[in-house]
């Protein structure tokens, strides 16, 4: 690839060559001037001569700034080509992305309506130990918190095992 620099770099090369074409197409006039004796016809071949070596170095000068050109138009499309793969590529990343999100909000919906649904079925269990163990079982850890046993764990079951019996007496009682 071409950058500025080297096009600036050709540029030089190319007026300095014009320069030793024009020095050089000089010198030969002079050269003949000096001998002061050069006929007509010499003359006019050193100035043919003179023309045909500036004629070679604009030739050149052509190619060089078509070639100088082709490589500016080619950089030119690489990065043309290269901008649009970048755009493709932002245009795929946010179409990624907005799908990503409309999946997750999907999956948060739906395990929102997995706990709401384990809520509603667990409903009649909670109520269920709400209403006939949790009364006891808190009077059974207040009295063990008054008794400090040394075996807590049997001191509850057996606590329990108490309130069980009595509880199944009023149930008698009342059928």
């Amino acid at each position: 690839m071409i950058t500025a620099e080297d096009n600036k770099f050709l540029a030089n090369l190319q007026k300095q060559a014009e320069k030793e074409a024009r020095a050089k197409a000089r010198a030969e006039a002079a050269l003949a001037a000096a001998e002061g004796e050069g006929s007509a016809a010499e003359e006019g071949s050193t100035q043919g001569a003179g023309a045909a070596v500036a004629q070679e170095s604009e030739e050149e000068v052509d190619e060089l700034t078509l070639l100088i050109q082709k490589e500016d138009a080619e950089a030119a499309e690489r990065a043309k080509a290269s901008e649009a793969a970048k755009k493709q590529q932002d245009a795929e990343d946010a179409i990624r992305k907005a799908k990503e999100e409309k999946e997750a909000t999907k999956l948060e919906k739906l395990r929102e309506q997995e706990r709401d649904l384990l809520d509603q079925r667990s409903q009649p269990i909670r109520q269920y130990l709400m209403d006939n163990v949790v009364p006891h079982l808190t009077e059974g850890l207040i009295e063990l918190c008054k008794s400090i046993p040394e075996d807590p764990t049997d001191y509850l079951a057996n606590f329990l095992l108490k309130r069980a019996e009595v509880i199944d007496e009023q149930n008698r009682k009342a059928a």
